[in-house]
């Protein structure tokens, strides 16, 4: 009964809500996390997700030695509860130590209202966090990588001779230091607010969680896309099946027509990184099984993660959309080495089969992304951004709130 309740409250405050929303464009920004100086410290890998509470929840790491992917990152939010006009001070959710904390990757479960805040701890272990009071308070991390692994993932090396990757946000700082310490970056989940829960079918109700890990392949190590799962309102998880070769970094949405869509980060190095493009699956039995990942050719893409999700068709005469945003930067160039700038939202009226050519947010450096839906029915969208004229992507987060009229009018200047 307590749940019904919660959900059904939802959907009715919801459809009020809307009833009063006017159909004039609606934009507005603010910046949540400023540049600091020397970028100490540093916010990333935004997630941004609408709280059972109705509050906006901005989870990122918290960067304390600076820009790199290694080192001291404590996982922290802020939340607004006006719409995303104004933020509350900064909420450490969980500090552990020195170690590294990354890949913030939210779950809600609309049905009990609980938030599942997955990372991966000491950059190692598949781990989340749970609450059950919109974010206020936590749980101690409860570790579940014996349940979401293979033995042999844990076991990989590097092949001889082989450079495991580079680091670009600490100047091009190779990895390889870190694999004679005992440490690979083996897996990773999310991030961003990627998780879903399904909402029909057979399953309706599981909890399914967009990962990725490495396998030996023909004495390569090779990227994987993969997904979680649970039935029990995530009182136990369990490994999905592959689903990409040279999937990374990836989101689910559950679409308008019932199917899954995995969206990835495209890894192959044949496609990089100036020729990437992102690479979809679907699965149509909620993630047990996928159909074969393709390459789609319509989402531009240098080698970044991206933001993805579903405006419903909440008023007479709407049609759903599915949101996709990232830096639609084809090729690197001389003012942006790392490739990554003008941030876009795109929208596709037939599931993914097409993609419009998108309205621009933010035309300068800018990287990582993230979209929810809010009360009303606007979009908040959170990114990373430079100053205009910087290359650097990494240095604040920054907020907007549009709504479907402002995406789909005729564009006339570009976002400030």
């Amino acid at each position: 009964m307590k749940m019904k309740r919660l959900s059904s409250c939802l959907v009715i405050s919801l459809w009020g809500l809307l009833a009063s929303l006017a159909a004039a464009p609606v934009w507005e920004t603010v910046t949540v996390h400023a540049a600091t100086e020397q970028n100490r410290p540093n916010h990333r890998i935004p997630a941004l997700v609408l709280a059972p509470n109705r509050d906006v929840l901005l989870f990122t790491e918290k960067r304390h030695d600076g820009i790199g992917d290694i080192g001291n990152h404590d996982l922290v939010l802020k939340r607004s509860s006006d719409r995303g006009r104004t933020w509350g001070p900064e909420e450490l959710i969980f500090d552990d130590g020195e170690r590294t904390c990354t890949d913030s990757t939210v779950c809600v479960d609309r049905e009990t209202g609980r938030i599942f805040l997955f990372f991966l701890r000491n950059k190692k272990t598949f781990a989340y966090l749970a609450s059950d009071d919109s974010g206020r308070t936590w749980s101690p991390p409860v570790d579940i990588h014996a349940q979401v692994t293979r033995p042999e993932w844990d076991r990989l090396v590097p092949a001889d001779g082989e450079t495991p990757g580079t680091d670009p946000e600490s100047k091009g700082k190779s990895y390889a230091a870190r694999w004679a310490q005992g440490w690979v970056q083996r897996y990773g989940v999310g991030p961003g607010a990627g998780g879903v829960q399904l909402t029909r079918g057979p399953h309706r109700g599981r909890l399914v969680v967009p990962a990725r890990h490495l396998e030996q392949v023909d004495g390569r190590r090779v990227t994987f896309s993969h997904v979680i799962l649970s039935d029990d309102h995530g009182r136990t998880w369990r490994l999905g099946p592959n689903v990409a070769r040279f999937g990374n970094e990836c989101r689910l949405v559950e679409l308008p027509g019932g199917d899954l869509m995995l969206n990835m980060r495209n890894a192959n190095p044949a496609d990089g990184p100036d020729n990437s493009r992102r690479l979809v699956a679907l699965s149509r039995d909620g993630g047990e099984t996928w159909q074969a990942p393709y390459r789609d050719d319509a989402l531009v893409s240098t080698t970044v993660h991206a933001g993805l999700r579903v405006l419903p068709a909440l008023q007479s005469g709407e049609e759903p959309l599915v949101l996709f945003s990232n830096p639609a930067s084809p090729i690197r160039q001389e003012k942006h080495p790392y490739g990554r700038y003008n941030l876009t939202v795109r929208w596709s009226r037939d599931d993914g089969s097409t993609w419009s050519a998108g309205r621009v947010i933010y035309p300068h450096a800018s990287s990582y992304s993230d979209m929810a839906v809010l009360d009303d029915g606007t979009i908040g969208l959170v990114y990373e951004r430079g100053p205009r004229g910087s290359v650097h992507y990494w240095d604040e987060i920054q907020f907007v709130r549009f709504n479907r009229e402002w995406l789909l009018s005729p564009p006339h200047t570009p976002a400030p």
